[in-house]
């Protein structure tokens, strides 16, 4: 429950679309990014300056860091100083881990929070033998034990204008990075947050290849469905404490919806985040869609029992329902809210393999599971 309360944080919140970086002379050299809007890297001769752009007061910044490998004398008093390469962090966005993998930086990890909701095996193994330590709630984090672990920075997800936990860590000492990926409203976008966390490691190079490849993958899998001559019809979400939460047309799940060429009611939608329906609502937009992403169901019978209006629409007649528990974990960890945001061509694939599945004869699903 924990982790749908955090998709609907993400799906609830507007999302700005417009970048500024600051202006470049001869020794700065602003580095653009191709989809991501939500941060902007800048190198000098003597540092390198990483903006976070803040989403809810478009223009202005969310934090501003200054990374330097030697010394920081001359650096600006504006912002975080970070010597890099970063040696040692606590992780408070299970996001992150798929990116910190491939850059080779895992090991880096000395605490994360939530140890029974982690999916990712290297994890689980170092909570297991004790060389990473399980802080606990990741709103009240149990900052002695993070005292203990002198972490050089802790990665955590910012979700408000105002965010009372990281004020708590900051004031205790701890530099925090900020992770805004959530917001972007594109797969692509999400995944070329690679980029951000690469600097701190003084990866940037090897981060760009990374995401390069990504968006080769994710053009090819596009390139699948390209002709399809009759779209099916797709709905999302599900019912969370009396409302059904939807896709706005401009997030990140619609365009996924787009890029499968699946026709989604709400797609003319100018929304970046999530849209409130009711579900009679539902029924009359959705009653015929003809597939259904995202159930948090685990059966056809789980449904039911939730609502009989559920056997009203298409999708459940048809069974052609899936939930995102392709892989998880006994105590609680699912895969999928943890490198899906590097794989946006496995996501891709998913839908296309279940709408579409003689596009895909031989591929297996990697995050999405049909309901039994």
């Amino acid at each position: 429950m924990y982790v749908f309360v955090l998709l609907l944080l993400s799906g609830c919140t507007s999302k700005q679309t417009k970048k500024t970086t600051p202006e470049t002379d001869d020794s700065n050299i602003v580095v653009k990014t191709k989809y991501a809007t939500g941060f902007a890297i800048t190198h000098t001769n003597h540092y390198t300056r990483v903006d976070i752009l803040n989403p809810w007061l478009p223009g202005e910044n969310y934090a501003t860091y200054y990374l330097y490998k030697k010394d920081d004398s001359g650096i600006p008093n504006n912002g975080i100083k970070l010597k890099i390469p970063l040696q040692s962090l606590v992780v408070n966005t299970f996001a992150y881990f798929e990116f910190l993998h491939r850059l080779g930086e895992l090991d880096k990890i000395t605490g994360t929070s939530d140890g029974f909701r982690v999916y990712n095996p290297a994890i689980l193994e170092g909570l297991k033998n004790n060389t990473i330590a399980d802080l606990g709630d990741p709103f009240q984090m149990n900052l002695e034990k993070t005292l203990a672990l002198k972490p050089e920075a802790i990665l955590t997800s910012a979700y408000a204008q105002r965010d009372t936990y990281s004020e708590r860590v900051s004031e205790a000492g701890f530099p925090v990075i900020y992770n805004l990926e959530w917001m972007e409203n594109s797969p692509l976008a999400r995944a070329e947050w690679i980029k951000l966390i690469a600097a701190f490691f003084d990866k940037e190079s090897l981060a760009d290849s990374l995401f390069t490849e990504i968006e080769s993958r994710y053009r090819a899998a596009e390139d699948l469905v390209k002709n399809i001559p009759q779209k099916h019809t797709v709905m999302a979400g599900d019912n969370f404490q009396g409302t059904w939460y939807v896709p706005g047309g401009n997030s990140f799940n619609a365009l996924l919806f787009r890029d499968a060429q699946l026709d989604y009611f709400y797609s003319g939608n100018k929304e970046g985040g999530s849209l409130g329906l009711d579900i009679e609502t539902v029924l009359t937009q959705f009653g015929k869609a003809e597939y259904w992403f995202g159930c948090t169901a685990k059966s056809y019978e789980e449904l039911a029992a939730k609502d009989p209006k559920y056997l009203l629409l298409k999708s459940v007649k048809d069974k052609h329902v899936f939930n995102n528990d392709n892989r998880t974990t006994a105590s609680g960890g699912n895969d999928y809210f943890e490198s899906a945001v590097a794989n946006p061509d496995l996501l891709l694939k998913d839908l296309i393999k279940a709408a579409y599945p003689k596009r895909l004869p031989e591929y297996e699903y990697t995050y999405i599971k049909p309901l039994q």
